[in-house]
């Protein structure tokens, strides 16, 4: 019957190992202290959980339970590294101040995408926090020079260039076709070809060997005087 009355205690377990998170802003000159914007904020695990940076860039996140946070600000024209913050179990033994137990509890490494984390055994960042700007924000893009290269490449470019080349061309072709040896290589190249047409597969393939054409010969026609070789019978 006692077991109702354990059941509102249930949900403060998480909160028995819960950390307090807090951190300062560096003002150096990339930020002094009175550019430091007032929107300013501190995000935890991609935003689910804000806090706003007081004047004197400090902050604090309360309740903070076990595991990997990632903690990232959120400054306004700065950019900041963003730190992996790993609450770890809370120690059974007794420390002499809150602040000693809470850095035993926590381990803070800068968070880099590219590798894996560091284990919790790794040297850990001082704590309480302390995040420094590392640049300032620059979303201006500077104009390019001219670019021949690319300009070439522009597909305008290309049909310009197209067309004046065939500009020049087809004059010199059209007058290559005027020229009286072309006309005739042509004309002997077409004979050839009809004489193949025709039938004529010997004489057209040694005169395209040849590289001449020739005439057919004459025919050579059987004289009329021609003696029979059977004569008419005498009458008896």
């Amino acid at each position: 019957m006692r077991i109702p009355w354990i059941l509102p205690f249930l949900s403060l377990l998480p909160f028995i190992s819960a950390a307090t998170i807090s951190g300062n802003i560096a003002f150096n000159g990339l930020l002094p202290l009175d550019s430091l914007p007032p929107t300013s904020q501190i995000s935890l695990d991609h935003g689910l959980t804000k806090v706003w940076v007081k004047q004197d860039g400090s902050f604090t996140f309360h309740n903070v339970p076990e595991g990997s946070h990632q903690l990232e600000p959120l400054i306004p024209g700065y950019i900041f590294h963003p730190l992996l913050v790993t609450v770890q179990p809370a120690a059974s033994s007794k420390s002499d101040t809150a602040e000693s137990s809470t850095e035993d509890q926590l381990h803070v490494q800068i968070l880099n995408p590219a590798r894996q984390p560091l284990p919790v055994s790794a040297v850990s960042l001082p704590y309480p926090l302390v995040l420094e700007p590392v640049a300032k924000e620059n979303y201006f893009v500077p104009q390019s020079g001219m670019n021949m290269l690319g300009l070439l490449k522009s597909p305008m470019v290309l049909m310009m260039l197209f067309s004046g080349i065939m500009m020049w061309a087809m004059p010199k072709l059209l007058a290559n076709m005027d020229d009286p040896e072309f006309s005739k290589e042509m004309a002997e190249t077409r004979q050839r070809m009809q004489g193949i047409q025709n039938g004529d597969w010997t004489g057209a393939l040694s005169n395209m060997l040849a590289g001449t054409v020739e005439d057919k010969p004459a025919a050579v026609q059987s004289g009329g005087g021609s003696t029979k070789t059977g004569g008419k019978k005498r009458r008896k």
